[in-house]
């Protein structure tokens, strides 16, 4: 099972290679890259299995925009090939991952080995390809929980959306809830930051 690790934290590579080196990946097989240039080059030349980025890696540079476009772009290309975004944020409160998109999941890193044996399982055993085996939902938030979810992080209260949208109060609360769920958290800064990562891969 080919694999690409881009982190630039060494104890995230060493983690996830002592991982897959556990679960039966060849060392050959597991391929750590440092730019989203190589990254590029790598995935078009070994069309690997699955490939862990780290958020770090297109957010804080100056050409950051072309970065996330070109990281979209490559997600796009490769369909078959799973890539897992840790999101940038040390939160202990989320250890959860979601499925943004078909062949993209957004984790936290505190992601714990038995919840990768879960996403990955079947890859490992070389049994099935990435389009047929995530048996999970993607994330998918409605029309109307999209637009309350800007004024929400727009640092609207749930008076001003309730005024704005023209809905009930109880509404707004009952669509907070429906967001919270589909996120897996409670925490307000975790779900901007989901929504955040996914518009800039997705968009």
């Amino acid at each position: 099972m080919s694999t690409i690790i881009m982190d630039l934290c060494s104890y995230t590579r060493l983690g996830l290679t002592g991982y897959l080196l556990s679960r039966g990946v060849k060392k050959r097989e597991i391929n750590d890259i440092e730019t989203v240039d190589d990254l590029a080059i790598a995935c078009d030349s070994q069309r690997p299995s699955v490939v862990f980025i780290n958020e770090d890696c297109f957010i804080h540079d100056a050409s950051n925009s072309q970065h996330i476009k070109h990281i979209k772009h490559i997600i796009n290309q490769h369909p078959n090939t799973l890539f897992i975004v840790f999101m940038a944020i040390a939160n202990v409160h989320f250890d959860e991952y979601l499925l943004a998109r078909k062949n993209l999941l957004i984790s936290s890193k505190s992601i714990k080995p038995e919840s990768l044996d879960n996403i990955l399982g079947d890859i490992l055993k070389k049994e099935t390809t990435i389009t047929s085996f995530l048996n999970m939902p993607t994330l998918s938030l409605s029309r109307t929980e999209s637009s309350m979810l800007r004024m929400w992080m727009a640092g609207q209260g749930t008076i001003q959306i309730s005024d704005q949208m023209n809905i009930k109060a109880k509404t707004v609360s009952s669509h907070k809830g429906n967001i919270k769920r589909k996120i897996k958290t409670h925490n307000k800064q975790v779900i901007y930051h989901v929504v955040r990562l996914t518009d800039n891969v997705t968009r």
